[in-house]
């Protein structure tokens, strides 16, 4: 459902955004001159948003490079959902278990907000790809705590030397 609603929500918004250029009662020519007159808002609006971030930085909360990267890569409010999920690996995520299936190994880490749960990060060295059971980037295109924590422990450090 997750992913319907983001395009509901998606849609209302250019609705809501095209209704305030557009009545209904327009003629070809006058919806022409007010649909050009809306695009340059957005033009602007876009322009505006690349400047302030070429030209200002979030502060950084961590000393980590994989946050510099970030900040010079990732738009300011992806940047701060993106501060947010790794601050929150590096201060509750702990390593608990270890499974392995097939080549695929399965870390178990808890988080220190919610002592009682525990989450599957799973890591296979062949393709180097991760899956959190949050699922958080499926949903929304970001790495969760979870999957962050995975990657900043010293568990995955050594395994990842080592092959």
């Amino acid at each position: 459902m997750s992913g319907l609603m983001r395009v509901t929500s998606r849609s209302e918004s250019e609705n809501s955004f095209f209704d305030r250029f557009l009545t209904p009662h327009l003629t070809l020519v006058e919806f022409w001159v007010c649909y050009e007159s809306a695009l340059e808002a957005q033009r602007h609006k876009q322009t505006k948003l690349n400047s302030d971030n070429k030209h200002s930085k979030i502060p950084r909360k961590t000393k980590s490079n994989l946050e510099v990267h970030a900040s010079e890569i990732y738009s300011h409010n992806i940047f701060k959902d993106f501060q947010t999920e790794l601050v929150a690996a590096l201060s509750d995520c702990r390593f608990k278990d270890v499974e392995k299936i097939d080549e695929t190994k399965i870390y178990i880490l808890t988080d220190l907000q919610m002592p009682n749960k525990s989450w599957n990060v799973a890591y296979s060295p062949d393709n180097m790809e991760i899956t959190c059971s949050v699922l958080c980037f499926e949903r929304m295109g970001l790495l969760c705590e979870h999957a962050f924590g995975f990657y900043t422990t010293k568990i995955f450090r050594k395994y990842h030397n080592s092959t």
